[in-house]
């Protein structure tokens, strides 16, 4: 059996295509990792008036050989005791992905051993996109890395689930009550901004999407829909998703709100704000800029802001946090981040915590 390394994602996620501009294109998947590739690789749904299809090339094909041991003998090759007791020394360029008692190995190294390859397990690798390509230096397990991700396919099924019953979340149906609709549905489209009824009814989902389109999580809020404003009492109404899915040992590690968006567009300078809905409302004020939220006060920090290192960004911090804001700023341009932090809210008479969207909604 083949097994093709990618294939066009099959959620109801579209992206905007490099020849038309519209929110049409279905992009290659690496089946492998869960990863979305390059964004040129894809197909735009707008068969008849744009028809832009690039697939990227099948590369290596690999056959899997079981092996007893595989041994380092130097820098440049590997010693193979496959199951037959059978002594290969391969070249590392031709080990093109490592399991725990096997491995895949390229066809043309195959043809040219005394391995049997030809009834096993087989499928394509490319050099361009696989960045295990020629790097196997253990027979060891990899580690584990300590981040945990939601599917593809459970956002989409939660999208699904709440937009059949024809429901509006609370956040939702403030937009529409005060910006143009056709705003409000790019910047809920863009965002994905997601109603839900985990823990409230008509709470709105947050999902923290990374640049290689993983859910890093998802926090749920609730708001008042006449107002906006989050609702804080008798409690502040904040959750995540895999504490209401009670997923066992989800390990959260946060993103910027909005992260996915900076790679649909290399030119646009980026703004920083603190709120997901402030992002959301600024979007539609000034779309000349990427905006993205860090979810708090203290996730304006290196960890979270290093995915935007080589990107000219302008912070605008609520009014109270500029001092804490610029220092960190400061901090991260001698490390070679190009982050301006804004005064704007700061020097206005505002009382401490307002932010940029109460500010434009006010002029």
């Amino acid at each position: 059996m083949i097994e093709y390394k990618y294939s066009l994602d099959n959620s109801s996620k579209k992206f905007i295509c490099p020849n038309c501009n519209k929110k049409t294109f279905v992009r290659f998947v690496d089946t492998v990792k869960g990863e979305y590739l390059p964004t040129d690789f894809g197909r735009c749904d707008r068969e008849q008036n744009c028809q832009y299809y690039k697939a990227p090339p099948k590369g290596k094909k690999a056959f899997l050989i079981d092996f007893i041991t595989l041994k380092e003998i130097s820098n440049k090759a590997f010693k193979l005791v496959d199951k037959n007791g059978l002594i290969s020394i391969i070249p590392k360029s031709q080990i093109l992905e490592q399991k725990e008692n096997s491995c895949f190995i390229s066809e043309w190294y195959l043809k040219n051993s005394k391995i049997n390859y030809l009834n096993k397990e087989s499928k394509y690798f490319n050099s361009d996109f696989t960045s295990f390509l020629n790097v196997v230096k253990t027979v060891e397990k990899p580690l584990q890395k300590n981040i945990s991700y939601h599917s593809l396919k459970l956002q989409d099924n939660i999208i699904k689930e709440y937009n059949k019953k024809d429901n509006v979340c609370n956040l939702t149906y403030y937009l529409l009550e005060n910006f143009d609709f056709e705003k409000v549905n790019n910047a809920v489209s863009n965002y994905y901004l997601t109603g839900s009824n985990f823990f409230w009814n008509n709470s709105t989902i947050f999902w923290q999407i990374d640049t290689k389109e993983q859910i890093r999580g998802a926090k749920i809020m609730l708001y008042n829909k006449n107002t906006g404003k989050r609702i804080k009492e008798p409690y502040n109404h904040i959750n995540w998703l895999h504490n209401a899915l009670k997923v066992a040992d989800f390990k959260l590690c946060q993103c910027l709100f909005g992260l996915h968006l900076i790679n649909e567009d290399y030119t646009k300078k980026i703004g920083i704000v603190e709120s997901e809905k402030t992002a959301i409302i600024m979007s539609m004020f000034l779309p000349q800029y990427i905006w993205l939220a860090t979810g708090s006060k203290s996730n304006f920090k290196e960890q979270l802001l290093k995915p935007i290192k080589n990107r000219f960004c302008i912070a605008f911090p609520d009014k109270g946090e500029f001092v804490y804001w610029n220092k960190k700023a400061n901090e991260l341009n001698k490390k070679g981040f190009k982050i301006q932090v804004s005064k704007l809210l700061e020097q206005s008479n505002f009382e401490n915590g307002f932010d940029l969207a109460d500010y434009y909604n006010i002029y």
